[in-house]
């Protein structure tokens, strides 16, 4: 075990001594009121969020687009991965990840690195689990205000499962028709004055898939505990610990403007890809949560997170594809280790106010954190070559440590902020939502390559965020809003020689919507939005080497959604999103000598819908039936190579029992081939999406 991880064992057996010591001695403790965690949500629609606010708030009282995928939905579609529950939000594009990585585009724009926990910063890149994962929430549009650097489209927040009083015991179980195999489990209890309360949950996963050689390898372990201090006082203490080792798969190349005509199994690697071509992460944290209610109108919240996480990934990629009578393909190879560690702490103070008719609710925030990020990269180019159309996969050998690296480097990263925000309720009808963030982000790199170009920036920024909402009636929220996102070049550190020297790409957002109350049990909302994105960093065409910040790139469109109750028995989630991307400026040309400025920003799909369908049958069965859509998108900016547009059925039945809980999908009825997914950045990486697969889950509560 790296020496890194040893310190995870002394955390969870921290988080459990006093909790096991409280129910043992069965300690007397003053009377407490603290206000328990909501039950499980049951249905589709979400009333609340804390996403765009940082304070739990309603979806009406927000002047920006939020969707929530709830746990009933997760569990409904048998989803086991980030890409499967973001499946149900609209305005999102899907990236292959360098098959490491969970990686989306929301509304045209990257969000790599825009994943967060509980609202605090996850941006180390792998794939996440969900066996300890309550609901996912999306927030649209810029969010500097409160969140930093990044979130130029948007940002994905992760709200884990926490110790409740009520308790909590359930073993489930997943197989499917392609080698799916999973299990889990979800423990909690409480001590008898209910003082403290723990919660472990945890999943173990083998599985096979449709493409060749895939696999699937996972463990994840996340033990919490909630110890109430006093009347008003409570700490809350989590551990995470994910191990995921899987093939470094990322699909089939292009070839004349579309992904190679093969069989959606064929995989272009290594025959040794166990060996070879896999990715292993390695993500262990420590969480510790302060909460206190100075009185009525003043509450603390206080988070400091400490993270490790280690990525050993063993690749092969695509290199020159031969045209003629027998079309070739070029195989190169890579071996990439990172090593991160950071910590963030969150200080957050919040206030309810009244002046006269106007009600105030108030949160002064401060941030501090810092980050440590290594990179050693070897590669070899033509390591092998196949046959475009049917490739006989060669067994390859370990990268020499004799090969020079093309990357090594140390980074180093420093995050100082403070953010105010006030949520304003004038009188009944109106209420508006104003914010400022300021940051002070250092950064560093050391590269130890035989350029050495040494990085160094310090960016001081302010994130300002406006908006108001209208509400005639109880029914009906009219909103409009502007905010703003940064996000510092050097951040990625591409070797440009002058990278430290320009500043942040910047993100505007002007949004306007209407959110509707349907009879308390389903909402309605329509969003029309205007975003475009200046100083994107792009090739110098006169000074090799040099960058200019010249790019600029925009996106305009609409999105509806609809979430909750459609009739009595029915449940609906469902979302459409129309995107208008344009490249309106850069300097660059195209492999094909052709300018990237006019052409649509990549995995971005002019018309893209989602939905799923619930019909309950008495009080324990249940049917449904869904899908997604999206019209043709482009693998790369360039566009030079197009993913066919598609429309997938998908149909679920279960069975609720007090006990027993069963769970059957059936994705991709009709067995259509369409790509999921491309790499945003490359056109030779296209992942096909599942075919026709039967996945079954069950869960036992005792």
């Amino acid at each position: 075990m790296n020496h890194k991880l040893r310190t995870l064992p002394y955390f969870v057996a921290a988080c459990f001594a006093a909790p096991l010591h409280g129910a043992c001695a069965q300690t007397t403790l003053p009377e407490v009121t603290v206000t328990a965690q909501a039950a499980q949500e049951t249905g589709y629609e979400a009333v609340d969020s804390a996403a765009a606010t940082k304070v739990n708030a309603a979806l009406r009282d927000i002047p920006q687009a939020v969707n929530v995928v709830p746990l009933s939905v997760l569990r409904d579609q048998n989803a086991t991965s980030l890409q499967d529950a973001l499946q149900n939000v609209p305005g999102l594009g899907f990236s292959v990840g360098d098959g490491q990585r969970d990686q989306v585009a929301i509304r045209g724009f990257s969000a790599i690195s825009d994943q967060f926990v509980d609202g605090v910063r996850d941006d180390a890149l792998y794939f996440r689990d969900l066996s300890n994962v309550e609901r996912v929430e999306v927030l649209k549009g810029p969010a500097s205000v409160l969140y930093g650097r990044g979130s130029a489209g948007g940002l994905v927040n992760s709200v884990t499962r926490k110790p409740q009083e009520q308790p909590v015991r359930q073993l489930g179980a997943t197989v499917g028709s392609d080698g799916q195999l999973r299990t889990e489990f979800d423990l909690g209890a409480a001590s008898k004055g209910k003082q403290v309360l723990v919660r472990i949950t945890g999943a173990l996963e083998d599985s096979d898939g449709f493409r060749n050689q895939s696999f699937v390898k996972r463990q994840a372990l996340a033990p919490s505990a909630t110890l109430r201090l006093g009347r008003a006082t409570s700490l809350t203490l989590q551990a995470d610990y994910l191990r995921d080792k899987r093939l470094a798969d990322q699909g089939v190349p292009s070839y004349q403007g579309r992904p190679v005509d093969v069989p959606i199994e064929t995989y272009y690697g290594a025959a040794n890809g166990a060996e070879r071509a896999f990715v292993e992460s390695k993500v262990a944290s420590g969480t510790a949560t302060l909460d206190h209610v100075f009185n009525d109108g003043l509450k603390l919240h206080s988070v400091l997170r400490r993270y490790d996480f280690q990525l050993d990934r063993n690749y092969t990629g695509i290199g020159s594809i031969s045209t003629g009578a027998k079309p070739t393909v070029s195989i190169s190879q890579t071996h990439r280790t990172r090593d991160e560690d950071g910590y963030y702490l969150q200080n957050e103070l919040s206030q309810r106010l009244a002046f006269g008719a106007i009600q105030h609710q108030l949160l002064y925030g401060l941030e501090i954190g810092r980050q440590h990020k290594a990179e050693l990269l070897r590669a070899k180019n033509n390591v092998a070559t196949y046959d475009l159309f049917n490739p006989v996969l060669a067994v390859l050998p370990a990268i020499p440590d004799s090969v020079v690296p093309g990357a090594d480097n140390k980074n180093r990263f420093d995050i100082a902020a403070g953010y105010l925000q006030d949520l304003a309720s004038i009188g009944t009808h109106w209420k508006v939502l104003a914010g400022l963030r300021y940051d002070q982000l250092k950064q560093q790199r050391d590269d130890r390559t035989a350029r050495n170009i040494d990085l160094q920036r310090t960016d001081h920024t302010v994130s300002p965020r406006l908006g108001a909402v209208y509400q005639p009636d109880s029914t009906l929220a009219l909103y409009a809003s502007y905010s703003k996102s940064f996000q510092p070049i050097a951040d990625s550190f591409v070797f440009r020689i002058n990278s430290d020297d320009l500043k942040p790409t910047v993100t505007a957002n002007k949004e306007v919507g209407a959110k509707v109350d349907l009879g308390g049990k389903a909402s309605l909302t329509a969003s029309l939005f205007d975003m475009s994105q200046t100083n994107i960093q792009v090739a110098d065409p006169v000074n090799t080497g040099f960058a200019l910040p010249v790019g600029k790139q925009r996106t305009r469109g609409m999105e509806l959604t609809f979430a909750g109750e459609l009739a009595r028995g029915w449940e609906l989630l469902a979302g459409y999103a129309f995107l208008h991307g344009r490249i309106e400026e850069s300097t660059e040309r195209t492999s094909a000598g052709t300018p990237f400025r006019g052409n649509t920003p990549s995995l971005t799909p002019r018309h893209a819908a989602n939905l799923w369908l619930k019909h309950k049958l008495g009080e324990r069965f249940y049917v449904a039936a869904g899908g997604q859509a999206a019209a043709a998108r482009y693998a790369s900016p360039d566009d030079l190579t197009t993913l066919p547009g598609y429309g997938v059925l998908n149909l679920g039945a279960g069975y609720s029992g007090e006990q027993l809980e069963v769970t059957l999908t059936l994705k991709n009825l009709l067995d259509r081939r369409f790509f999921v997914s491309a790499h945003s950045g490359a056109n030779d990486y296209n992942m096909p999406g599942d075919p026709r697969t039967l996945v079954a889950s069950v869960r036992y509560r005792f």
